[in-house]
């Protein structure tokens, strides 16, 4: 079972106490909020797990609050919970980011499972979050003229054409190589490759 905060937000006091009691039986131990403004202020939303949120609330409501979890770039996967939700409100909820919406009244094995697998879902993109700022500086500590070799290197371009193109000596380039690998903790360029690759660090961003 896939652990992580959890929370629930919603202004009713009775759902919040009926979805406690159902998270609690599997194991769970989920912190709730009458708002979303209390939520923003009180939780912690740097790290993985997953909200589980009405959609209709006064004040901030499920959307605005799963959209400011993606603006922040926050971890934590969102459940958003809804009585009725017709087509378009489904799509504006998905497309902002939500990982599901689940619409009332649900089964207790669904909630858990859908708890479950956003939980999962949160773990990977943190993950990712880290490997993404990891990759980023090493990248940080290259040199313009590293970067630009770099570049080279993945497209394949000979030492020799490197040499021609940037104006520098081949020594220049072997050496300007070999402190691409040493800085980006490398040895080869096909790990250099992978390397970026599982940061999804696209080669224009390299200019």
């Amino acid at each position: 079972m896939s652990t992580g905060n959890l929370f629930v937000v919603d202004d009713e006091e009775s759902i919040l106490a009926s979805v406690k009691e159902v998270l609690n039986h599997f194991g769970y131990e989920p912190k709730c909020y009458l708002s979303g403004e209390h939520f923003l202020s009180d939780a912690t939303l740097d790290g993985p797990g997953c909200v589980i949120t009405d959609l209709k609330m006064p004040g901030m409501d499920g959307v605005r609050l799963q959209q400011h979890l993606n603006e922040i770039q926050s971890p934590l996967s969102v459940i958003v919970l809804s009585g009725k939700a017709d087509v378009p409100t489904v799509v504006n909820v998905m497309r902002k980011g939500a990982y599901t919406l689940m619409e009332k009244p649900y089964s207790s094995k669904e909630l858990v499972a859908s708890v479950q697998s956003a939980l999962e879902a949160s773990h990977l993109y943190s993950q990712k979050q880290r490997q993404v700022r990891r990759v980023q500086g090493l990248i940080a500590t290259l040199s313009d003229e590293e970067r630009t070799v770099m570049k080279q290197m993945l497209a394949g371009v000979p030492n020799k054409n490197m040499a021609t193109v940037m104006d520098i000596g081949m020594r220049t380039v072997d050496r300007r190589r070999q402190a691409v690998f040493n800085k980006m903790q490398v040895s080869t360029i096909a790990e250099l490759a992978t390397l970026l690759n599982s940061a999804s660090i696209d080669l224009e961003t390299l200019e």
